[in-house]
């Protein structure tokens, strides 16, 4: 008992301070009841990356985590890495009730704009769509392609707060990942669904023995869970578990995201547009904290002269160059086209930034009207 008390004394002793001492740190997260959990220390990595927002109390780690959760908690990781990359729109297949519904909503942004720049152009498949699509399809028979889609589905709050089961959360984390495996092809316009609807009609070879479920056997090359030669596809999975996944896949993204800066002219080009991607989307929501993230102090006053004028479109084209006096810095050249101000050119210069989630920093930015 006088432990506890004593815990509680110091953390609020943590809160204080960092209201009034600047550049004081936020209080670190204590959970009562993971304390010696086997999961404590990535519970408490994730909540010092804010993917958990609640920093006190009773975490209960043994607890089904729930459907909506995961997927809050899936784009929490996500944009901790790689930002906001898109403006959110709204669905109506989500239930207005359900208390994760923007956060679900800027998900499928997030993917979709990652699909698109992987894929090189703008795709008519939206992947967030489908991922709740087989989300809804879970208890009605499986996550399998059925003869007849149904235009009229629906996810309830009810619906999004059940728990979760593994093979449902590798469904989820195979439509995540799935731009992150088409690296290894190049697939054209009119290839990018058939990809998709090979797993939806479960035609790849299983990997386990107890799923024929193509998603589990997808995402094993990312070693996000711990199975062997069972999978245990419906079993509820805890709190505590989905922590473990979760700070596995923040590990993957956070490795490799610089190292595809170095890598072929193809992937350097994708990880530059997937950064000034990020890079727009915090100029456009005018955020100052994202805006110190991406642009140097240099580049914010550059910033100041070109807006409200647009900046960066994935859907544009990008030129990449090396500095041959510099090997920390990069030149890309973007030429866009916007419906209101016409064609305009940017040209950005990149500096290595350890600071930064992506490794780099946009020091300077040249803009020109066509």
């Amino acid at each position: 008992m006088y432990k506890r008390y004593l815990a509680w004394i110091v953390m609020f002793g943590l809160f204080v301070q960092s209201f009034f001492v600047p550049g004081a740190s936020a209080a670190p997260a204590y959970y009562e009841d993971i304390q010696g959990h086997w999961a404590q220390k990535e519970i408490e990595e994730l909540s010092a990356l804010n993917v958990y927002r609640l920093k006190y109390g009773y975490f209960h780690p043994d607890n089904p985590v729930t459907r909506g959760e995961a997927l809050a908690l899936l784009n929490r990781v996500l944009e901790g890495i790689y930002g906001p990359l898109e403006t959110a729109k709204p669905n109506t297949h989500v239930d207005q009730r359900f208390s994760y519904k923007q956060e679900t909503e800027q998900l499928l942004a997030n993917m979709r704009a990652m699909l698109d720049i992987q894929t090189g152009f703008v795709n008519s498949f939206d992947p967030g769509e489908s991922m709740l699509y087989y989300l809804h399809l879970s208890e009605r028979g499986g996550m399998k392609q059925p003869q007849k889609n149904n235009i009229d589905w629906w996810l309830s709050s009810d619906y999004l707060q059940k728990p979760l089961t593994r093979e449902e959360a590798s469904m989820i984390l195979f439509h995540v990942l799935a731009p992150y495996k088409m690296r290894a092809t190049t697939l054209k316009l009119d290839e990018v669904k058939p990809y998709y609807t090979g797993y939806y009609l479960w035609k790849h070879d299983p990997k386990y023995e107890d799923t024929a479920s193509p998603y589990a056997a997808a995402i094993s090359e990312f070693y996000l869970f711990n199975a062997d030669k069972n999978f245990d596809p419906k079993k509820q999975m805890t709190r505590a578990q989905f922590a473990i996944v979760l700070k596995r896949l923040h590990d993957l993204w956070k490795r490799d995201t610089p190292q595809q800066f170095k890598e072929t002219q193809l992937r350097q080009k994708n990880i530059v547009n997937l950064f000034l991607t990020a890079a727009n989307q915090a100029y456009v929501q005018k955020d100052p904290s994202r805006i110190g993230q991406f642009f140097s102090k240099d580049a914010q006053e550059s910033l100041e002269e070109i807006a409200p004028l647009p900046l960066h479109d994935y859907s544009g084209s990008l030129v990449v160059r090396k500095d041959d006096s510099n090997p920390k810095r990069l030149w890309v050249t973007g030429s866009y086209q916007h419906t209101l101000t016409g064609n305009y050119q940017v040209e950005y210069s990149l500096e290595q930034e350890e600071s930064s989630p992506y490794g780099w920093k946009i020091v300077r930015v040249n803009y020109q009207q066509k």
